[in-house]
């Protein structure tokens, strides 16, 4: 099976087998930035440099040109993998040399810290149940360190549903909110592993200096447990569902989510954080452009592949709030849900915005509105 990504045209570049003593440290490795695909029996990964040592015992075949790399695995069971079978994740760095990775598939993002002063790892978000073996399987890439600390954004499951597969986590921190949600959905039972062991409030920090982080709760949002996950000196925050993608977002009612406070929670955000330049969405497309590489494009034009900004966000809370603000008036002025999706122009400014959620957020709305 072959895998590739971004590879440039041209003559073809040099090939060499990758033997079970290569090492990182060889000289003619690919610069950093390069992108690595391993495939094995019903998973894939992509790294965003080396090490390759994980790759030792297997036949591996490698072309590497100006920074991109083709890898060809062949499987050791001798089967091809399946398709429907394959949990994939997707790993860069976020810089050059530093020890924050971004960790896309499994329905949502998260986010790898390596802890190297405490000896662990601490996972953002540990996507749907099922997915721990192959988020561990592709940490174990870049560090041995276990996962000794998870961060859930909220609690739906596609954002904590793999908490208890990571069996050396001993601090599993939460909104308050959060953690009740996981019992109340019948998500986890009383005294089961991955429940949370430490919750709060309004604002938690752990770790220090480089890696230190901030967690923030600004109210009620996607659900009454969102949080904000902020690494100051890396300039890094994790938005979970309080920034999908760039899309309408969704509320869950049931769990305290409100669509009449959403602008005001995401306002709050942009307002009472400094200093962040580079937002993980929850559930965005992973990034082709980050190690320092940048937008590939600029302007209205700008390919969305590359990462967003703080000003994303900025212009993300303007569309909110302006769909919040045509919705109330359609309400007022006694449109239906459906006359209110159907007058809506809010997609004529902000063009390629995803709108597949807007009646069920204008539903969501008029609940509110009417219970005013």
């Amino acid at each position: 099976m072959v895998i590739t990504e971004n590879i440039p045209t041209g003559p073809c570049p040099a090939m060499k087998t990758l033997r079970d003593d290569d090492h990182p440290c060889d000289a003619d490795r690919p610069p950093l930035g390069a992108k690595l695909f391993f495939v094995g029996p019903g998973r894939s990964y992509r790294l965003s440099s080396w090490p390759y040592r994980a790759l030792a015992g297997r036949r591996v075949m490698k072309l590497w040109q100006r920074g991109f790399v083709v890898v060809l695995v062949v499987l050791g069971s001798g089967q091809p993998a399946r398709a429907q079978d394959e949990r994939i994740v997707e790993m860069d760095t976020l810089n050059v040399r530093d020890v924050l990775y971004h960790l896309g598939g499994g329905e949502g993002n998260g986010l790898a810290l390596i802890d190297e002063i405490n000896g662990g790892v601490v996972l953002i978000d540990t996507k749907s149940s099922g997915w721990g073996e192959p988020m561990l399987e592709v940490i174990a890439q870049v560090t041995d360190l276990p996962v000794t600390t998870i961060i859930n954004s909220h609690f739906h499951p596609e954002h904590a549903g793999s908490n208890g597969e990571f069996q050396d986590a001993t601090l599993i921190i939460t909104h308050e909110n959060t953690a009740a949600a996981m019992l109340r959905s019948g998500m986890y039972r009383a005294g089961s592993v991955g429940l949370p062991t430490t919750t709060f409030q309004d604002r938690f920090s752990l770790l220090e200096d480089l890696d230190r982080i901030e967690l923030y709760h600004f109210g009620a949002a996607h659900t009454n447990g969102d949080i904000v996950v902020v690494f100051p000196e890396k300039a890094v925050a994790y938005l979970g569902d309080l920034f999908p993608d760039k899309a309408v977002p969704s509320v869950d009612v049931e769990h305290g989510g409100s669509a009449t406070a959403f602008a005001d929670t995401l306002a709050r955000v942009v307002s009472e954080i400094d200093g962040v330049s580079r937002v993980i969405t929850g559930h965005g497309q992973f990034p082709t452009t980050y190690a320092g590489r940048g937008r590939r494009d600029r302007g209205a034009a700008r390919a969305w592949t590359g990462f967003m900004t703080w000003d994303d966000l900025s212009e993300y809370v303007d569309f909110v709030q302006e769909f919040v603000g045509e919705v109330e008036e359609a309400f007022l002025d006694g449109r239906t849900v459906d006359e209110a999706a159907e007058s809506l122009t809010i997609q004529e400014r902000y063009s390629g915005y995803d709108m597949t959620n807007a009646r069920a957020m204008i539903e969501v709305l008029y609940g509110e509105l009417a219970s005013r």
